[in-house]
């Protein structure tokens, strides 16, 4: 393995250990480099040089491709026998790794990484998030204004962060929790599957259970969190009827949850709630959400072209007001997209959030309508702003 193939960096050169070196010692130079360039992921497979996910772009190690127990290798220092046999069992086991790195010469930090080790073709693959230690703000991850009037509206609901793999839903879930935990005496119990930021307590007190860990399923997390005496539930992702349930009874019983759930736009996120259950249900889970939702927030991350910037956050951003409960109640949820288009309490439409970015110059117009999920709206917005150029 020679260096990192990225005509934009020139000083990420692994040349002194190849693919033969003692797979721990490989493993602390890849989360080196990793470190070094502020890559998001790091990601191997057998017959593929080591890659890195940076903004937009990928950047690969040159060399040769991993062999089919490289990996294997590479991974062994970071698995207990527990973690073995799940993997060995089910083909694929996550968890969390933390360890010491040496940065430069003289300086060492403490890393974190959020570790999915899956098989393809046979062989061990491994997809490697980058955690950042200290838990950022809104402000730091530029954020809107209404994400933090949103954590202030009730004491007690549901906020749902949505977004596809990738878009920092982990990040903002935690910077809420910290932003309770900064300002508030409250008992946060979280359900996580792998525990990814450690948070310490400030005025709250924090109790973080990790799949595998400190409980067996979610199943079983959920039927007993509600008796642990929280005031916030933290419920890392909605993944079935049960999870959506326990959320709904915590909102009604006076707990405020904050959970997260795979999906692109606001009111996709509003849907796949709801087609959890059978038709039987939905009318039930309707009515019960039009009181407990506080707000839906989808978000995605895009490369950022101001300097220190790495990457930005576009949002969408669904707040439960009266007109909103009233939609759900009567099952117009078709009529959601109208009210976020129209802004009232801080709500905002993704082309609001991509306009607003091209504005202040974070994206360009290009990023701008390859992002958008409806770039003929968008297109229009721009050239209300005086953008239309010929380039398109």
């Amino acid at each position: 393995m020679d260096n990192v193939h990225d005509p934009s960096q020139n000083d990420l050169s692994l040349s002194s250990i190849g693919i033969g070196a003692d797979g721990g010692a490989l493993l602390m130079r890849l989360f080196q480099t990793a470190e070094r360039i502020e890559a998001s992921d790091i990601h191997m497979m057998r017959g593929e040089t080591p890659y890195f996910r940076l903004p937009g772009r990928f950047a690969f190690q040159k060399g040769d491709g991993l062999g089919e127990h490289d990996v294997d290798r590479i991974m062994a220092c970071t698995l207990n026998d527990k973690l073995k046999r799940i993997y060995a069992e089910q083909g694929y086991v996550d968890y969390a790794y933390e360890t010491m790195v040496q940065i430069r010469e003289n300086e060492k930090k403490r890393v974190r990484y959020r570790v999915q080790l899956y098989k393809t073709r046979g062989s061990m693959a491994a997809a490697i998030r980058r955690i950042k230690l200290e838990i950022p703000t809104f402000e730091q991850l530029t954020l809107p204004a209404v994400y933090e009037s949103a954590i202030r509206l009730r004491p007690k609901g549901i906020i749902v962060v949505g977004g596809e793999t990738g878009s920092g839903k982990s990040t903002t879930l935690a910077a809420m929790v910290n932003y309770i935990n900064q300002r508030e005496m409250k008992h946060f119990v979280t359900i996580e599957d792998p525990i990814e930021f450690i948070i310490e307590n400030q005025k709250s007190r924090i109790n973080q259970r990790e799949l595998g860990q400190d409980f067996p399923t979610y199943a079983e997390a959920l039927r007993a969190v509600v008796r642990e005496d929280p005031d916030v539930i933290v419920i890392g992702e909605m993944r079935d009827a049960d999870t959506v349930r326990t959320a709904i009874t915590a909102a009604e019983t006076g707990h405020l949850v904050l959970t997260s759930l795979h999906t692109a736009e606001a009111i996709q996120t509003f849907y796949r709630i709801l087609n959890f259950f059978d038709e039987a249900e939905k009318e039930a889970v309707r009515r019960n959400l039009s009181t407990t939702l506080i707000a839906i927030m989808n978000q995605m991350l895009l490369p950022s072209g101001k300097p220190g910037v790495s990457r930005v956050p576009a949002t969408e951003v669904l707040i439960n007001n009266t007109a909103v409960k009233m939609y759900i109640e009567r099952g117009e949820e078709n009529r959601l997209e109208g009210i976020i288009d129209s802004g009232q309490d801080g709500m905002r439409s993704f082309n609001f959030s991509l306009l607003e970015l091209h504005k202040q110059g974070f994206i360009d117009r290009g990023t701008a309508l390859r992002s958008s999920l409806h770039p003929d709206r968008l297109r229009t917005l721009l050239g209300f702003e005086g953008g239309m150029k010929a380039t398109d």
